[in-house]
C-alpha cells in the first residue's frame, strides 16, 4: 500500500478537517500508512486522528517568518516519512504542497466552488506550480469544477459525516424560539445576515464558529441590539443545539454543504439560501430563501410548525448513506 500523507489547515475548524480526520481514520484502520500534517495550532477535535499526527503549529494569522519556519518543518517531515502521496485540502496546505522542496505526487482536494476567493493571483500562481508536479485533481462533490481550469476532476470524494450517537432523535419543539448559524465566520458564509435576519424577526440568534468577521459581528450586534450569544469553535457544535431552534444557512458560496448534511443527519429544521451549491440537495422549495424577506416571511409562515422545516427522510437518506465513512473511504482507496 502506498503511504499517505494529508495535509489540513488544523486539527479542527471545519468540515474539511473533520471530514479529514474521519478518512485518515478509516484507512488507518484498512491498514494503510498514513499521517496528518495539521498546520495551524488549535485544540483537539471531536474526532481523535488514530493515524501519525505531525501538527506545525503554526499561528493563525501569523506573519511570514512563522509561515516560513513552518514550510521548513514541513519539508523536514516530508523527507523523513517519504510519502509516497501528500493529499492537500484546502488553500493553505495547497500553498505548502507547492512550496515543497522535493519531487512528489499530489492529491488536490477542491472542497469549494470559489477556492482562493480572496487571493486570486496567488491562488492562479500555485494551483500553475501544482499541475506541474504530478498533481491530481479530485473534488468533494460532482458539482464543484477545478478552479481555475473549469476541468472535471478526475475523482469525487464526498466528506464524511460522524457517525451518529445519540440514541433519541432531536426534538424540533412546537415553536421556532431561537435562530442557530454554524460556521466560519467569514464573507462568504455571511454570518451578518444571519444577524440580519434575527433583528427582523426578533429572535435570538446563537452564533457557533469563529472567523475573521468576529469582532464586526459582536459590534453590529450591540448596534442593532440582538440578543445574540457567540459560542465560539466548539468541538460538538450540535451540543448546542436545543428544541425550538432553527438552522440558518445564509452562504453566499458554499462546497460541500456539510453543516446542511449534519443538519439533516440530526433531524433539525432548517432554512437555506437559495444558491446552486444548495440547491443540488433538491429540498422543497420552502427550504430555500432568496432575500431578508423571504427568510422572514418562512420564520413567520412556519413558526408554530417548524418540524416541516425538517428535510424528509426519502432525500436525507440517500444522502447520508452516501456520506457514511466506509462508502466514502472506498472511493478514496480506488484513487490511491
Amino acid at each position: 500500500m502506498k503511504r499517505v500523507m494529508v495535509v489540513t489547515n488544523s486539527l479542527t475548524g471545519g468540515g474539511a478537517e473533520r471530514s479529514m480526520n474521519l478518512v485518515c481514520n478509516e484507512l488507518f484502520r484498512q491498514g494503510w500508512p498514513i499521517a496528518l500534517v495539521p498546520i495551524n495550532s488549535g485544540p483537539p477535535d471531536q474526532v481523535t486522528p488514530l493515524c501519525e499526527v505531525f501538527p506545525l503549529e503554526r499561528q493563525w494569522k501569523s506573519g511570514p517568518l512563522n509561515t516560513l519556519q513552518a514550510m521548513v518543518q514541513f519539508n523536514q517531515i516530508v523527507k523523513s516519512w517519504k510519502p509516497d502521496v501528500v493529499v492537500l485540502n484546502c488553500d493553505l496546505p495547497e500553498l505548502f504542497g507547492a512550496t515543497l522542496c522535493r519531487s512528489q505526487k499530489f492529491i488536490v482536494l477542491e472542497h469549494s466552488s470559489t477556492p482562493w476567493a480572496y487571493r486570486k493571483f496567488m491562488g492562479i500562481l500555485i494551483r500553475k506550480i501544482l499541475s506541474l508536479r504530478r498533481t491530481k485533481w479530485a473534488a468533494v462533490s460532482p458539482h464543484l469544477s477545478i478552479w481555475p481550469s473549469e476541468k472535471k476532476p478526475l475523482s469525487v470524494l464526498p466528506n464524511p459525516i460522524t457517525p451518529f450517537s445519540e440514541k433519541q432523535p432531536y426534538d424540533p419543539g412546537d415553536e421556532i424560539r431561537r435562530l442557530v448559524f454554524i460556521g466560519r465566520l467569514s464573507p462568504e458564509k455571511r454570518p451578518d445576515f444571519a444577524l440580519e435576519i434575527s433583528n427582523a424577526v426578533s429572535l435570538e440568534v446563537v452564533i457557533i464558529g469563529e472567523g475573521a468577521m468576529r469582532q464586526a459581528l459582536e459590534k453590529m450586534s450591540k448596534g442593532l441590539s440582538i440578543h445574540t450569544k457567540f459560542e465560539g469553535q466548539v468541538t460538538n457544535p450540535w451540543s448546542i443545539v436545543r428544541p425550538g431552534d432553527l438552522l440558518l444557512v445564509t452562504s453566499a458560496f458554499e462546497g460541500d454543504g456539510l453543516v446542511v448534511i449534519e443538519g439533516m443527519q440530526k433531524g433539525i429544521p432548517m432554512l437555506l439560501s437559495d444558491i446552486p451549491d444548495l440547491r443540488r440537495f433538491a429540498l422543497p422549495d420552502r427550504f430555500y430563501c432568496q432575500n431578508l424577506n423571504e427568510f422572514c416571511n418562512r420564520i413567520n409562515d412556519f413558526h408554530v410548525r417548524p418540524d416541516e422545516l425538517i428535510a424528509p427522510h426519502e432525500i436525507s437518506s440517500v444522502i447520508l448513506n452516501e456520506r457514511s465513512v466506509e462508502n466514502v473511504v472506498l472511493a478514496w482507496e480506488a484513487l490511491l
